[in-house]
């Protein structure tokens, strides 16, 4: 059958055994600057699909800079967001993360905001039969593995609802290709193009903080706790961040292991994972250098160089992408690209239905040139950077307006 089939082409590990109503699945993700590139591509395909969609916005970054609300009540952001470009009967949620009491570490304030997400799946109706899907914007769940999802099982009990759930393996990684900046430019894995695992992943329902049965899960302690006092973030070594890793909790309590927080999602690796097929990562799809720069200055991958650096050599990602748009070897690079990248991706997995848009490929390979050259011009280039080492003056190869009026300040300092 179709969903027999549909099930098996993802994993060894799923399987169809009858089902006929589909999973609901509650979709939650942090938003910023992500550019209308990855949320519109996000929405085309999967459209229809959620049952709601919750995005958690602040007014600060991970780093306690402020930023100024994008989706305002009332703003044509905030009005397009909620349009129904995610379906005519799925509703969009916008949430406001606003904390000024303490300048809290980047990642407790990043778990404290994608657990607002589990809050208002709560507040929603979900149940123990439901799917929790937390991604970033820029990654975007295939179509055709969000409906296998609804509807497969997983071996060892892994999604199983009944009161003996035991939650010691619920959560699924999603593998996903990545694309730099520009449909043309992928990156190459270790033994093939669709090898890299990001951060996204799926949980059962009965497993989830504030869904599953707390009173026969234990609690797990916490590496962090926020400013007033509650845990945070990821767990303890020994009690199940990876799949082996049970040290201090074998058996759980009673055969019950812990529910799942928000920083779980992101952090725990079990023994499911779907393998370059379960989506597509668009990263730094953003409309100017500006935001690019503004990401490495101060959210995740903080680079202190951001607005001095040429745009290449802030590191091996960026690399990558100003190598891709001059069509420049990346030969012994940290990170390189697949040569005639969409070509071979066709032969293994389907192309997001952005892609498939007539003309939207070329279209955006110009607009990431038109960037970065814009951006050289500001910044220069280096060409000599690898992404094995950080940036240093010898690795610039082309000047940019910068470099231009530096030299001159020494040269008057001179006279």
């Amino acid at each position: 059958s179709i969903e027999k089939q549909r099930c098996i082409q993802f994993s060894k590990k799923m399987f169809y055994n009858g089902r006929t109503k589909r999973r609901r699945i509650f979709v939650g993700s942090l938003i910023a600057d992500d550019s209308w590139h990855v949320i519109a591509a996000n929405a085309l395909e999967t459209y229809g699909i959620f049952h709601s969609v919750t995005f958690v916005e602040s007014n600060r970054t991970q780093s306690f800079v402020k930023r100024a609300l994008r989706f305002t009540p009332g703003s044509d952001e905030l009005k397009l967001l909620q349009s129904g470009i995610f379906g005519p009967k799925t509703p969009v949620y916008l949430e406001t993360f606003a904390h000024e009491q303490g300048r809290d570490n980047g990642l407790i304030r990043e778990h404290m905001m994608r657990g607002t997400i589990l809050d208002k799946w709560k507040e929603l109706g979900m149940t123990r039969k439901d799917i929790g899907l937390i991604i970033d914007m820029d990654e975007i769940p295939s179509r055709d593995f969000l409906r296998a999802a609804q509807i497969c099982e997983f071996t060892d009990g892994a999604w199983d609802t009944d009161a003996n759930q035991t939650c010691r393996s619920p959560l699924v990684r999603m593998g996903m290709p990545m694309f730099e900046g520009s449909p043309k430019c992928i990156h190459k894995g270790k033994f093939n193009i669709i090898g890299r695992f990001l951060s996204s992943s799926m949980v059962i329902g009965a497993c989830i903080e504030g869904i599953g049965d707390s009173n026969r899960h234990p609690a797990v302690p916490r590496k962090d706790v926020d400013f007033s006092g509650v845990p945070r973030g990821g767990r303890q070594e020994g009690y199940g961040r990876r799949s082996n890793q049970w040290g201090k909790m074998p058996n759980g309590v009673n055969g019950f292991f812990p529910l799942f927080n928000a920083a779980d999602f992101r952090q725990v690796v079990g023994p499911i994972s779907i393998d370059g097929k379960a989506g597509y990562h668009f990263h730094n799809f953003f409309d100017s250098f500006e935001t690019i720069r503004f990401k490495y200055a101060y959210y995740g991958h903080r680079h202190d160089n951001a607005f001095q650096a040429p745009l290449g050599a802030i590191n091996a990602d960026l690399n990558l992408l100003v190598k891709c748009v001059h069509n420049i070897s990346d030969e012994g690079n940290r990170k390189q690209r697949v040569i005639n990248s969409l070509e071979v991706l066709q032969k293994q997995v389907k192309l997001p239905w952005a892609f498939q848009i007539e003309g939207y490929i070329k279209a955006r390979h110009e607009e990431l040139t038109a960037i970065v050259e814009k951006d050289e011009k500001e910044y220069g280039r280096a060409d000599k950077f690898d992404g094995h080492h950080l940036y240093k003056e010898h690795m610039l190869t082309h000047k940019g307006r910068r470099h231009f009026i530096e030299e001159k300040k020494v040269t008057r300092n001179e006279r």
